[in-house]
């Protein structure tokens, strides 16, 4: 920790030599945002948080449309946002979070090679906000861009198995909601896929073999139970 202290002291430093109008000032600005957030990741200190984000804000409004930066500072600030939603549980960090991650997808468009992250960064957000308004809509367009996601996965890439199991664990959700076992059924079809990737000892597994065991209980409970009953 002693050495991010000072990693941190001597991004302040570079920012001081960067004073408005300088070159690098959008850099300084969120090579410090980053190192504050990592420190608030290891010690937890919501004010390393805040003055993340308003370094955020600083740096992305250095970056006009068409700047090379603009995507990066774009994710950055939105991931600060969220993370402090998750803190506070205040919706407007989320609801803007949501924003800058569609103005982030609108930058990464087919053939991107971000766009498959800013699809799955939209979609978390739109089902952390789900879960605390429950607006469905939120979790269907979340299930469209897992969808769009998965099919930037194909048999072999490295992020297959979490698209599949991102996918499935917010039409598991979807069924919940709706009870359309159609939801079910593919989210169970998509669980077994994952699993399938997930060989003994890879780090997934347990999670892959969980979701999985959750999905099929439910399908018992509502298809064999309610003759039983």
């Amino acid at each position: 920790m002693s050495d991010l202290d000072e990693a941190i002291e001597l991004d302040r430093a570079v920012l001081a030599l960067c004073p408005p109008g300088h070159s690098g000032r959008s850099m300084s600005l969120n090579n410090l945002a980053n190192r504050l957030s990592d420190r608030f990741e290891q010690r937890g200190d919501m004010s390393d948080l805040d003055e993340a984000i308003d370094l955020n804000r600083a740096a992305l409004a250095l970056c006009p449309p068409g700047n090379s930066l603009r995507s990066l500072f774009l994710n950055n600030l939105a991931i600060s946002l969220s993370d402090r939603f998750k803190q506070r549980g205040v919706l407007s960090d989320l609801d803007e979070a949501i924003d800058l991650n569609r103005a982030e997808l609108a930058l990464c468009p087919p053939g991107h090679s971000y766009r498959s992250t800013c699809l799955y960064n939209l979609a978390s957000s739109l089902s952390d906000r789900f879960e605390q308004r429950g607006a469905l809509s939120d979790l269907d367009e979340a299930i469209d861009l897992h969808q769009a996601a998965l099919a930037l996965h194909p048999p072999g890439h490295s992020g297959q198995s979490m698209s599949l199991n991102n996918l499935a664990n917010c039409l598991s959700d979807r069924f919940k909601e709706r009870g359309v076992l159609s939801d079910l059924d593919e989210a169970i079809d998509l669980h077994r896929a994952a699993l399938a990737l997930c060989p003994p000892g890879h780090s997934h597994r347990s999670m892959s073999l969980n979701n999985l065991a959750s999905s099929l209980s439910d399908r018992f409970r509502q298809l064999v139970l309610p003759r039983l009953g």
